[in-house]
């Protein structure tokens, strides 16, 4: 089992964070190396990320970042959050539930069982690290697509934007990666607001100072945490640095909303394209028989016909089902 960073040994994990553009994925040092990743005669490691609420409890943004170190390429996979996954045996089985019921070493050894790949290190951030972050550095620009206008005091989470060009402040560029419910296809429709976040964060990055990005890990250190090794964070800048952050591929697992006999709403995924996108995004030492992408079949609920048919249809017939059901 790979073990979690001590508090007592944490350093500023920065300059790997903004070189990737993880929406403000901001680590701390553990001075040993984790990563065994050599495979088949090629570097390649695999990052998840977990941007979690406040509370460090639900992870409302899940991604896996792979880095081609040989290659020299980077490719991130986002996997919604309501995603349903059989993590447990309780009724809420939205995927950004598993961090709290299993924890953070649990949870990623449940999703490379899954994606039939193995996860090199992980870095987990509370959601406030992005208001520090983005202010320490000075706002970020982005064209907000579409006013947005949301309130739950509950959250405390209070949404007010208006579309256009602007440069965001960090307490708006929480606003901008949280809002959903403005959006046809919701929690879809947020994923692609946090990509343009982050072509827009990595852009911001590029421009900045050695002092300017400590500053900003300054501000974010006690909100993060990760197992990821000072050695290999280092020798990861120099791979990222030389990666086209614009041409960086960015992709939703494929699958759909589906409806549950409670009326909650769950993302499907469909196992055929699930299987190609960890093909296409997780590089692979030896590509993925679609047999081989979860073998458990944590992803589908067979006794659920809509459920089913989404996880089981043909990748290319996926889109026409979603429009039937």
């Amino acid at each position: 089992m790979k073990k979690t960073v001590c508090k007592k040994r944490k350093m500023v994990l920065l300059i790997l964070v903004f070189a990737l553009s993880l929406s403000s994925c901001i680590g701390a040092w553990a001075t040993d190396s984790v990563l065994a990743n050599t495979e088949a005669g090629e570097r390649i490691t695999r990052i998840l990320v977990m941007g979690c609420d406040k509370s460090a409890s639900l992870a409302d943004t899940i991604m896996l970042v792979s880095i081609h170190e040989t290659a020299k390429e980077a490719r991130i996979l986002q996997i919604p959050r309501d995603t349903y996954a059989e993590y447990t045996n309780r009724s809420y089985k939205k995927l950004n539930g598993a961090l709290p019921v299993l924890g953070v070493d649990k949870f990623e050894a449940f999703l490379e069982e899954a994606l039939g790949v193995e996860i090199h290190c992980f870095v987990k951030l509370r959601t406030d690290a992005l208001v520090s972050i983005v202010d320490a550095i000075g706002g970020v620009e982005i064209d907000v697509p579409q006013d947005m206008e949301y309130s739950d005091p509950a959250q405390g989470l209070e949404i007010h934007l208006s579309a256009g060009r602007r440069r965001l402040c960090g307490a708006e560029a929480e606003q901008f990666v949280r809002f959903r419910s403005g959006y046809a296809n919701a929690d879809l429709g947020r994923l692609d607001a946090q990509k343009l976040f982050l072509s827009a964060f990595a852009k911001r990055c590029q421009t900045l100072t050695a002092m300017e990005m400590l500053k900003a890990a300054f501000y974010a250190l006690t909100k993060v945490q990760t197992n990821l090794g000072v050695h290999d964070a280092v020798r990861l800048v120099g791979v990222l640095r030389a990666c086209d952050t614009d041409a960086i591929p960015m992709a939703t697992m494929p699958g759909g909303a589906v409806q549950g006999v409670s009326g909650a709403w769950y993302y499907a995924i469909n196992r055929a394209g699930g299987c190609r996108a960890v093909n296409e995004y997780l590089f692979p030492k030896i590509p993925l028989e679609e047999s081989e992408f979860d073998p458990g079949r944590v992803f589908d609920r067979e006794e659920n016909k809509a459920f089913h048919a989404v996880y089981t249809v043909e990748e290319e017939k996926l889109a026409q089902l979603l429009d039937s059901l």
